[in-house]
């Protein structure tokens, strides 16, 4: 596909090279036609197709692409990326489409793409799945906070939670947070002692892990919030 660079007049730069629609070449290198150019060279062909009561911009095209994007199936939500658009509301003014057409047009669209995915997917839960799925939230929530695992995945660290990042920190456990490091630290002091390798090495990652945990909890952020003066009754100062 052949690229060429577009000069911005406002910002007064030129863009990285892009498949831009209205291009041509000049010389040695691809240009894109200006927006006036390319104006005129529609109103042109309208003039020559008898329908010269009309004008359109090159904008106009964005629209109508829109309009018949929408008509056609696309999801707005997906000519809104196409178009660049950051809010979906942007788009719906684009489109020279009723609210009620676009719908069902949307509604069409899903309804193809369900008749392309295996139909036991929009079944509905048993009471067994219905009640697993509300037993597996009730799981994640452990001694110092919850679980971040996401449905249907099992415990990647064999519930040593202290090491595992998806261990979401309560603030209210901080104590009880205090006590087991006290507590590593104590088992540690005694592996020395005792010469037990192996234990030691595990005991320092558990309690590099919990340390941060503990960073986490304590971690406080100033919102920059302007602090009050008090102000002195002239009679007491």
């Amino acid at each position: 596909m052949n690229r060429a660079k577009r000069w911005d007049p406002h910002d007064r730069v030129l863009s990285p090279p892009l498949p831009f629609l209205f291009q041509r070449r000049h010389g040695l290198e691809r240009r894109v036609l200006t927006d006036k150019y390319v104006q005129r060279l529609v109103n042109e062909a309208l003039t020559a197709l008898g329908h010269g009561e009309l004008t359109l911009t090159p904008h106009d095209f964005r629209r109508l692409f829109a309009s018949e994007a929408v008509s056609s199936g696309l999801p707005p939500h997906i000519v809104a990326k196409i178009l660049g658009h950051e809010h979906v509301s942007t788009t719906e003014h684009y489109m020279a489409v009723y609210p009620e057409d676009m719908l069902r047009h949307y509604r069409a669209f899903l309804a193809r793409r369900r008749q392309l995915r295996p139909s036991e997917e929009y079944r509905d839960p048993s009471t067994e799945e219905w009640e697993e799925f509300h037993q597996h939230f009730a799981k994640r929530k452990v001694e110092l906070g919850t679980c971040g695992r996401g449905y249907g995945t099992p415990c990647a660290h064999e519930h040593a939670c202290l090491r595992c990042p998806l261990l979401q920190p309560d603030a209210a456990q901080k104590p009880r947070l205090d006590e087991i490091i006290v507590n590593l630290r104590e088992r540690m002091a005694e592996a020395h002692e005792r010469g037990w390798l192996g234990e030691i090495e595990g005991l320092e990652i558990t309690v590099v892990a919990a340390e941060r945990k503990l960073a986490g909890m304590t971690r406080q952020i100033n919102l920059g919030m302007p602090a009050i003066p008090t102000r002195r009754h002239p009679d007491l100062s």
